[in-house]
């Protein structure tokens, strides 16, 4: 009788763990959905914001598409249902998750190297490296090399049936099937992707900080604009401006170190399903904040949603921030250097 109280009671605590979770997941799923589209579509819609680093956020958000919208979206229905899956299109959904999870941490680092070439370099290096055809080619490169890096995992992934004994369900991702971050190709690998990214973040965003604190310019970082230095003193809030880049590092070390320790972990040795489940989550939660992150404090993004808010859509190409002088941080920017078309791409 003590046994299948027991049992009673772990079978109430799996459930309710398990619908936690679907709701997780479907908030999720819903606010990184809808915040991914907004970006996507004020960048199509909005001719200002048609940049080229506007383009590696708008590539980050397709990404992270493919996990909030497809993937979440299973995983909630999945948790909460226990619908069996084929073979076949575990493999997909599986493989769509890496695929959005890898290309989301590339899109990363391409937007830390643009600014950082952005703010450190002269506007002569920057259109030379950042020209449309360039651009376009670092993105499909992007998406490519992670296909490439998939296809091993998908000509010898081998899923186990369920059988008959009844499902157990685990906390996602590491649920029923086995799930592409528990093979040791793929785990090592995302553990590998997160590593790079981190050491590219970390060394772009630092020499912006310093680059921006040493500088006898204003330099807005968050608007990709650089002004000239005003006849007054810095404000308070000029003089945190630099701190933005040190809170983006932050936010992604704390988002994917953990999960970066348990797939490394997990590469020698089991590693407990309720570390795998925190560090997943608060991984998964890194999809849903990314337009927030590089967005939110961008007077073209704001000014853009107040337009679209006010059904002013169709003057998208007449709506944006007002034309500024735009300059180099380097101390030594020639003045025949081609600034007219450093500002149109700026802008």
């Amino acid at each position: 009788m003590k046994n299948a109280s027991n049992q009673l009671f772990e079978c109430e605590e799996e459930y309710s763990s398990k619908i936690s979770l679907a709701i997780v997941y479907s908030l999720m799923c819903l606010s990184g959905t809808a915040s991914n589209l907004l970006v996507i579509y004020l960048v199509l819609s909005f001719k200002k914001l048609r940049t080229a680093s506007n383009a590696f956020i708008v590539n980050g958000c397709l990404a992270d598409l493919l996990v909030c919208a497809f993937w979440m979206s299973h995983e909630a229905i999945l948790i909460s249902t226990d619908i069996p899956l084929t073979r076949g299109y575990h493999t997909f959904k599986e493989a769509l998750l890496f695929l959005g999870v890898d290309v989301s941490l590339l899109s990363h680092s391409l937007i830390a190297v643009n600014r950082y070439v952005l703010i450190t370099k002269v506007p002569a290096t920057y259109l030379s490296i950042y020209q449309k055809r360039n651009t376009e080619w670092m993105i499909v490169v992007s998406w490519l090399a992670v296909v490439i890096i998939l296809l091993p995992w998908l000509t010898a992934a081998r899923f186990p049936d369920p059988g008959c004994a009844a499902p157990q369900v685990s906390l996602a991702p590491f649920a029923r099937r086995k799930s592409i971050l528990l093979n040791p190709y793929a785990g090592g690998t995302l553990a590998l992707t997160i590593l790079a990214q981190t050491i590219v973040i970390l060394y772009c965003y630092f020499k912006i900080f310093r680059k921006v604190q040493i500088s006898v310019k204003r330099v807005s970082i968050l608007n990709f604009q650089i002004v000239n230095n005003l006849p007054y003193s810095f404000s308070r809030k000029d003089k945190r401006l630099g701190f933005y880049v040190l809170a983006v590092c932050c936010i992604f070390l704390l988002a994917t170190q953990p999960l970066f320790w348990v797939l490394f972990l997990g590469l020698f040795g089991a590693v407990p399903k309720v570390t795998q489940t925190v560090s997943w989550m608060i991984f998964a939660a890194l999809f849903v904040v990314n337009p927030f992150l590089y967005t939110w404090k961008n007077e073209e993004f704001r000014k853009s949603i107040r337009s679209v808010m006010r059904r002013e859509v169709w003057r998208g190409s007449t709506v944006g921030v007002e034309p500024v002088a735009i300059h180099t941080v380097s101390q030594s920017f020639p003045k025949q250097n081609n600034r007219a078309a450093f500002s149109g791409e700026i802008n």
